[in-house]
């Protein structure tokens, strides 16, 4: 604007003249209010600070604030009206703080920051993530309505500045005009001009002690360069999975005795693990249980022969006087119902037509004699005979022993395997020898029926979708198709143990899934201070495995990289410091004024919506 008084012409100083008288106008009207807003007894206070009312319209101000297009659906996922009232409580704490300290407002401060098109709404610092998603919503709130471009929005989102840039210029002179300002300022806060000022000159007074705390925040040379080695030197490590189910499968022999010295040890938890498993296997009139082998999405040759390999192993399994039940609970990859022994209930309505055709088809006792192929893989269907519920009763009581070591043991034979393959490698193995070493021992032949795919006609594929197969047509195809059958044993299993590379990772990454927080801390000491190709001494434990971990690479940056970036990595780091500061110094400030903070619920309650039965939601212009 000084630069308008720089230059000759007399329109020029005509122009002049008209903005200084705009600017007094403006100061003139709208002088800033310094008194402390005391609460009486009876008063209606949205929250009580130290004493001090909030009045509900200056809540709901700062509330349509952060929301000027108003959006339930949006404030009740940011929980806005909770954050607008900590805005505030936490605005007038900062200016208590500020009062103590000496520090002030201007009425010449507050009128440059509103005639810049400027203004405040405070939103909590004590969650830094929260802050920034909050005033991210508002910035592209106010593009939307208008209010600033969206480039100027998205400059303010990259700084980091809570300060919302509001256009109060005229849109063909673009210079400040008043009948602009006061119409915004209705439309932002539902407030006049005189108690917009007031509001703003309050938060302009938290803004300045929030600098006093960030102020004094730096970063040091060490610092900066220690961090930056943290986040961008990286490693690469190779982990090999011993999985508790594979071990469980293939790994757990007892011998005899050992097993009679464990249930000795353990027999009151067998026999109520039992008495679940016989809850749930015992046959039920009606229901059908099922083994699923999952196919991959668009599935090639191969992993179809290792589907119908394995799901001919579970059937060679049933033939041999394993319960359907046990085995659909060891093998299915429908984890939901494997749970319960298979059972998937007595009602076929709304299964895919292959399964319900096939299954429907069966009388009790009976399983389906090839594999039903669906979208989801392959199955074989069984339904419970009622008749056999004693037999299979006792078969479980039979086996429960047995199944329960066999649980109990399998991660200590996991880690077992685990270790014996770490060893392998330390002592210059490499992965592929080290877990034939240890797998080989378990490998067998196993001899079973491979089992044929149940096939619908070819009509019946021609066009024809899922729900005009009838029963008749796929339980009673023109032939079964054998497709190729690959062994099912312990290495082409597929939670046998093989190796998989991580993705790179810097000091705060994860490496791999499955871990937990003490895994992943040791995991990542080992890969930045080992040597490529050194492994773990001791497996790490996963959610449901033992891993053996390799430093594949591990891959330094350099001064060079770290001097390219040095000015913006400076920068950002010193900005997450001082977020941090001041986050920590406001949740010290309100823990420290608790008992000075009252807040009114009813004011904070989001509305609730009526499950989409169409009613308009509550008003929230009534502040």
């Amino acid at each position: 604007m000084l630069q308008l008084f720089r230059q000759r012409g007399l329109s020029n100083v005509i122009y002049g003249a008209v903005i200084v008288a705009t600017i007094l106008a403006f100061v003139i009207t709208f002088r800033p209010n310094s008194t402390s807003k005391t609460a009486s007894l009876s008063e209606a206070c949205a929250a009580r600070v130290r004493g001090r009312c909030i009045d509900p319209k200056d809540f709901g101000a700062a509330y349509r604030m952060l929301l000027p297009i108003r959006s339930s659906a949006q404030s009740r996922k940011l929980n806005l009206k909770r954050v607008a009232l900590d805005g505030l409580v936490e605005r007038e704490l900062l200016r208590d703080e500020a009062m103590r300290l000496g520090l002030t407002v201007t009425d010449a401060e507050l009128t440059d920051q509103l005639f810049a098109g400027f203004v405040r709404v405070s939103v909590p610092a004590a969650d830094p993530s929260v802050l920034s998603q909050v005033v991210l919503s508002t910035y592209q709130s106010y593009a939307r309505a208008g209010y600033v471009s969206q480039e100027v929005a998205q400059a303010h989102v990259d700084a980091r500045d809570t300060a919302i840039p509001v256009d109060f210029r005229d849109p063909k002179t673009r210079a400040f005009d008043m009948k602009v300002y006061e119409r915004r300022v209705r439309e932002i806060s539902n407030r006049s001009t005189q108690e917009f000022r007031e509001e703003q000159s309050r938060e302009l007074l938290a803004e300045k002690m929030r600098d006093v705390v960030r102020a004094p925040i730096r970063v040091s040379e060490s610092e900066a360069w220690q961090d930056y080695d943290r986040r961008y030197t990286t490693a690469t490590v190779a982990w090999i999975a011993v999985n508790d189910a594979w071990a469980a499968r293939w790994a757990v022999k007892p011998a005899p005795a050992d097993l009679a010295a464990w249930a000795a040890q353990h027999q009151e938890d067998v026999d109520k693990a039992v008495a679940e498993r016989v809850k749930d296997d015992s046959p039920k009139e009606g229901h059908l249980r099922h083994v699923l082998v999952k196919l991959p999405y668009g599935a090639g040759d191969d992993e179809k022969a290792l589907a119908l390999g394995k799901l001919s192993w579970a059937v060679a399994k049933i033939k041999s006087g394993e319960p359907f039940s046990e085995v659909a609970r060891d093998v299915s990859d429908d984890t939901g119902s494997a749970a319960r022994g298979g059972d998937v209930g007595d009602k076929t309505d709304g299964f895919v037509a292959p399964f319900k055709a096939a299954a429907d088809a069966l009388k009790p006792g009976e399983i389906t004699a090839n594999a039903v192929e669906t979208q989801f893989g392959y199955h074989i269907i069984m339904r419970d005979d009622p008749a056999k519920a004693a037999d299979v009763e006792a078969q479980v009581k039979r086996d429960g022993t047995l199944r329960e070591y066999v649980k109990a043991k399998s991660a200590e034979s996991a880690e077992a395997m685990a270790r014996a393959i770490a060893n392998a490698m330390r002592g210059g193995a490499s992965d592929k020898d080290a877990i034939f070493a240890a797998t080989a021992p378990l490998i067998h032949e196993t001899r079973f029926e491979p089992i044929r795919v149940l096939q619908a006609p070819a009509a019946a594929d021609a066009g024809a979708s899922d729900a005009s197969l009838d029963a008749t047509t796929v339980a009673l195809p023109l032939g079964a198709v054998r497709l190729p059958v690959r062994r099912f044993d312990a290495s082409s299993d597929a939670d046998a143990p093989a190796l998989q590379t991580s993705s790179a990772f810097n000091h705060g990454g994860d490496p791999f899934p499955g871990l937990g927080p003490d895994a992943t801390a040791s995991v990542v000491r080992f890969a930045f201070s080992s040597k490529d190709g050194d492994v773990m001494a001791d497996p790490v434990r996963a959610a449901s495995a033992f891993v053996v971990v390799q430093l594949k690479q591990h891959k330094a940056v350099t001064r060079d990289e770290f001097e390219k970036e040095r000015d913006t990595f400076v920068e950002g780091m010193l900005r997450a410091k001082r977020d941090e500061a001041l986050s920590l110094y406001v949740r010290q400030l309100r823990a420290a004024h608790k008992d000075d903070i009252k807040i009114d619920t009813r004011y904070v309650e989001e509305p609730k919506v009526d499950g989409g039965a169409g009613g308009a939601e509550p008003d929230e212009d009534e502040y």
